[in-house]
């Protein structure tokens, strides 16, 4: 029963050692070349050529073919209406405040655009007064 007890002790003492060992060696081998990691030396680059760098490498990624981008617009059949020298580009359909954009310009009910009163903004369409004559500038999506 003593001998029993004995190398169990014997068998736990050589297990905790091993367990040691593996772990010193482990923490004092040199590590692989190849683990590429942050290096503290360089900075981020900061400089003109640095920026000049990352802006080649953000036109090499854009270059590769990854389709149409999901995220923008495909505004190929948007036709902007020209009344005159106005064109409607765009509406922003609010029901209580809707606005327009006519000539790259925010427009709202009641403002003047080229001498002619805006008097109604619609989903498609803005019409517009001029001296009791309206006139309307469709907004083509299709």
């Amino acid at each position: 029963m003593i001998a029993d007890n004995k190398k169990k002790i014997e068998l736990t003492i050589t297990g905790i050692s091993v367990i040691i060992l593996i772990f010193l060696i482990a923490n004092h081998m040199p590590k692989s070349k190849d683990n590429k990691s942050v290096s503290k030396v360089e900075p981020y680059p900061t400089s003109e050529a640095g920026f000049e760098v990352m802006n080649n490498e953000r036109r090499a990624a854009s270059d590769e073919n990854w389709g149409r981008d999901p995220f923008l617009l495909d505004t190929s059949n948007v036709k902007e209406q020209v009344l005159g020298d106005m064109t409607l580009n765009g509406i922003v359909a609010d029901r209580e405040s809707p606005y327009a954009i006519i000539n790259n310009d925010v427009v709202k009910l009641g403002d003047k655009v080229n001498g002619m009163t805006i008097i109604e903004i619609n989903e498609n369409n803005v019409v517009l007064d001029e001296n009791g004559q309206r006139h309307t500038l469709e907004l083509n999506v299709y």
